[in-house]
This record gives structure tokens, sequence and C-alpha cells, in this order.
């Protein structure tokens, strides 16, 4: 029995690894994108005994070996590196080069994300595709003429006027943030965000998704093997169980 078990514990990872491929393939196009990988982890591992009986009768114990019960997903992380910058030579359209995020206002409090495609609403408000408002280091920001300049340190300019300063953070640790919907993420409780100081923005470009197309299909190649391998190991394994309840059963 523990063959299948093992079996399906592998089918069941796999699958999980699947999806996240999916998800990367999905979001090749998503602007300021970052992919996410899948951490896999085996079960405590527990000595196996083997049962003697010694000349005696009395019954002995010897150490066979170490084992692991099975394996499971541990964690599923996201990658932070940066991605290729596009050109789009479009006016609010901005790309991050180094550690920043830029800093949104939602319902839900602050959140962070490197997707640069921004848009003016009906009141002039810098704002995400979503309609969250990007955060200058004074606020909102509001842009009145509709032909802002940002340069690479990150001060807006409206009709030549500076109005703001983009707020960008950075965090210690990338551990500390978790995925939010919208390519947004969310910092952890008790994290304190840092200015970002090494931080360039680029006006006109769009950072692309760091999720490689070829090493995404080779990983999605090498799981759908795995997945079939242990799929047969497990139809191996009923039917010889199958047919110890059938035949040996009934021998005289």
């Amino acid at each position: 029995m523990r063959g299948i078990y093992n079996a399906a514990g592998s089918m069941l990872v796999n699958q999980v690894r699947l999806e996240n491929i999916s998800n990367n393939l999905a979001n090749l196009n998503t602007p300021g994108y970052k992919r996410s990988e899948v951490v896999v982890g085996a079960f405590p591992e527990i000595l196996l005994h083997r049962i003697e009986k010694n000349s005696n009768g009395r019954t002995n114990l010897f150490l066979s070996g170490i084992a692991a019960e099975n394996i499971a997903v541990e964690d599923i992380f996201h990658v932070h590196t940066g991605g290729a910058l596009r050109s789009t030579d479009r006016l609010l359209d901005l790309a991050l080069q180094g550690e920043g995020f830029f800093v949104l206002e939602t319902p839900d409090g602050l959140r962070f994300g490197r997707d640069g495609h921004f848009k003016l609403n009906g009141e002039g408000v810098l704002v995400n595709s979503q309609g969250f408002p990007l955060l200058g280091e004074a606020g909102v920001i509001t842009i009145e003429a509709g032909q802002p300049m940002v340069d690479r340190e990150g001060n807006v300019y409206d009709n030549g006027k500076r109005v703001d300063r983009l707020r960008l953070l950075a965090f210690a640790s990338h551990d500390s943030l978790f995925k939010d919907g919208y390519g947004l993420f969310q910092a952890g409780p008790g994290v304190i965000p840092q200015q970002a100081e090494d931080t360039v923005i680029f006006q006109g470009f769009l950072e692309e998704s760091n999720a490689d197309l070829s090493r995404q299909m080779t990983d999605m190649l090498k799981v759908r093997r795995s997945y079939e391998a242990a799929q047969k190991i497990s139809q191996a394994y009923d039917r010889m169980l199958s047919r110890a309840a059938n035949e040996l059963g009934s021998l005289r």
C-alpha cells in the first residue's frame, strides 16, 4: 500500500506544479509579473526495521534503512528578479530598475507592485489598470495638463511644474511579501518597508514579466513525464492488489 500512497503523493505535487506553470504562462505578457516556483519537501524520515527470530525463538529487530513516507508541497515562492524593459513611448507607462515597488492605495490598504501601466481617471488622478491611485510622497498624484513628465529620480512634472515625487518602497526580504491579486503584493504583519534609494524610473517603458517561455515549457514537459510515471506506478500496484485479492484467496 505504501507504493500507492507514494505514487498518489507524487501526482498531487505534480498537479500543483502544473497549475503553477500554467499561471506563469498565462502571465507572460503581464507587465511587472514575477514568476512563482514550487518547493517540494519530503515528509519526516522514518527508520525501517526487519523482524527476525533467532534459534531460541526470540524476536529481534534489525535496522534495514531510512525512508521518507511521502512528498508534499512545502512552499510556493515568487522570484523577484527584474524583467526586461520594453519601450512603449507612452508617457503614462513607467518601468522600474532596481529593488523598489510602486505604492498603490486600495480599499484594503497599501499594496505594492511593478506594473507601471498607468492612466488618468476622470478626476486627473494617476491610477493603475484596476483604478487604484498611485501614491507620491505627498499622497495621490493629480495631473491637470495631461502631459506628465517623470525623471529618473521619480520626480513628476505637470506642464513643467514639479507636483510630487513617486513613493517607491523596498523590503529587506521579499519573503515578507504575499501575492494579493492583480499583480500586487501585500506586506506581512509588522513588516516596515524602506525608501528605495537605488531604483531608477524609465518613462515610456514597461517592465516585462520575468517568466521565460522556453523554461516554462521545458518544466511543463518534465512535470508531465513525472506525473505519467507516478500514474503508471499507481496502476501497476492496483493490478497487483487486484490480482492478490482475486487469485490468492482462491488457492487451496
